[in-house]
């Protein structure tokens, strides 16, 4: 168990290093074969947030700051209603959520689909709350808003890694107070956690050297790379 959670850290963290987003995509599932729901959204967020932190100081000049006071507000009112959720669903039932979250959006973004219905201050709040309450619900807030801010228009692979960066400070933060509060936080997630931290922290530190000095032009290849990976997880979990 541990030699997979650890294997999966490092890919998860590497992961969304250079792309801004996988890591919980990654954790969760594998995570929820062995631990309680509650359990799996504490140590992903925990595990997330601190490499959140680590990732802030590159990203923070290239910050859009409109974009995310329009759409981090309402992510954080899903948060909440995702752990109140969370709390009323059978482990197996989270388990494959979370499995069949990860498959749809890797097919989604596999087969190039992108979202082009209107955007305003509406759709804005549906992507945010939505993608609020699945961090509530299971850690992995991403979806909602990756499939929505990949059709943005004038959106670099730069800045919607900044994005990701800066949506999963306010959330993981957020979602973290909402554990504290509720008594959800324990010894346990904390050795979880701590045991995880170091290969998440040296993986999240090869992943950004690769977007910044290797790989920055084969954004491409290797986001096909890891939406793949992040299926074949998909598929594997909802199947065990």
């Amino acid at each position: 168990m541990l030699v997979v959670m650890l294997l999966t850290t490092a890919a998860g963290a590497t992961m969304r290093a250079f792309s801004g987003f996988g890591s919980g995509l990654l954790l969760a599932p594998v995570l929820s074969l062995y631990l309680p729901p509650t359990d799996v959204v504490a140590i992903v967020v925990i595990i997330n947030l601190l490499g959140t932190v680590q990732m802030l100081p590159g990203v923070w000049k290239d910050i859009d700051w409109q974009v995310v006071w329009r759409m981090v507000p309402p992510a954080l009112v899903g948060v909440p209603l995702g752990w109140l959720l969370l709390n009323f669903l059978d482990p197996t039932a989270v388990r494959r959520l979370v499995s069949l979250v990860v498959i749809i959006l890797a097919l989604l973004l596999l087969s190039g689909w992108v979202y082009r219905g209107a955007r305003g201050r509406l759709q804005d709040s549906v992507a945010g709350v939505s993608s609020g309450m699945l961090t509530g619900v299971a850690g992995i807030g991403g979806p909602p808003f990756i499939l929505y801010m990949l059709s943005a228009p004038n959106y670099t692979p730069s800045s919607f890694r900044t994005f990701f960066t800066i949506y999963f400070a306010f959330a993981q933060t957020f979602t973290l107070a909402v554990l504290l509060i509720n008594g959800a936080l324990g010894p346990a997630q904390f050795a979880y956690a701590g045991t995880l931290v170091p290969v998440h922290v040296l993986a999240t530190a090869l992943g950004s050297y690769l977007f910044v000095k290797a790989l920055k032009n084969r954004a491409h290849q290797i986001k096909r790379i890891s939406l793949l990976l992040l299926l074949a997880v998909g598929v594997l979990v909802l199947l065990l």
